[in-house]
């Protein structure tokens, strides 16, 4: 049996995921938060007390770990993923959060698939961030497990204009940056796979203070650049760079790259050699 923990404390919550062989995990009843728990690709057994547990593979559950001996089991072999709320905060909020102890949450709801992307951005990126962007996306995680929950009235729109918006630029950035260099990246595209809008789209990048398009050719150039410094890529030519980073117009890229850092593509290459 071998399993890998990897802990992330956030100022709101804990995050903790696992990966391994199939296992048990028994509550010692001394913990009085809730527990959202979920496995990408192993079903869920338990119990909650009185409560049995039955949940499939990607959906997500509410345990209590204040119940000794609360268990849930792992089926097969795979993630194990938990975020651990304060309970008195999140019942403040969300009064019917324990009514879902032991039940199946749908993870192809969009809130909860939502919820799973953000999450797995939090993780990655918990240790990393400063501690103003950390206590954000702590709140926007936790805005996004109300409204998995099921928040109403001024808490959820209040959790949908600041968590929910937050996540959804933050999933589409990434999305971004996994395909940027993809001829087929387009704000129709992108917006067809997120189910929102194109305008919904532009709509988030803009109350961020930027454009779709220009945060598209920002990272673009930026790739560009750190591929033109990279000595691995000398001998690659300014026409592949410029396809690498996601240009297909190369007369535009050369356009853009000079607008951007004031040299041309040779330029940096060229000074970047010399320095090495």
């Amino acid at each position: 049996m071998h399993r890998t923990i990897a802990p992330a404390i956030l100022p709101r919550l804990r995050l903790s995921a696992s990966f391994g062989s199939p296992m048990s995990f028994v509550s010692l009843g001394t913990n009085d938060e809730l527990v959202i728990t979920t496995s990408p690709n192993s079903a869920l057994s338990g119990a909650m007390g009185h409560r049995s547990l039955e949940v499939a593979a990607g959906d997500v559950t509410i345990g209590d770990p204040s119940i000794k001996g609360a268990q849930i089991t792992q089926i097969g072999h795979g993630n194990f993923q938990t975020a651990l709320l304060p309970r008195k905060a999140l019942l403040r909020v969300c009064p019917n959060a324990e009514d879902l102890i032991a039940r199946s949450i749908p993870g192809a709801n969009p809130i909860t698939a939502m919820f799973l992307r953000y999450y797995d951005l939090a993780h990655v990126y918990a240790d990393k961030l400063a501690p103003a962007e950390l206590d954000a996306v702590s709140q926007h995680l936790f805005d996004l497990a109300v409204l998995m929950i099921g928040a109403r009235g001024d808490v959820a729109e209040e959790a949908r204009a600041r968590g929910l918006a937050a996540a959804r630029l933050e999933t589409l950035k990434s999305d971004i940056l996994a395909r940027l260099d993809s001829p087929a990246l387009s704000l129709t595209g992108l917006s067809a796979a997120h189910r929102i809008s194109p305008r919904t789209v532009q709509l988030l990048f803009e109350q961020a203070g930027i454009t779709y398009s220009g945060f598209v050719l920002e990272q673009r150039l930026l790739r560009a650049d750190r591929l033109l410094r990279n000595p691995a890529m000398r001998l690659r030519k300014i026409i592949e760079i410029a396809h690498l980073a996601g240009f297909h117009d190369v007369s535009y890229f050369h356009r853009a790259f000079r607008r951007r850092f004031g040299q041309t593509p040779d330029d940096v290459r060229r000074l970047s050699g010399e320095t090495s």
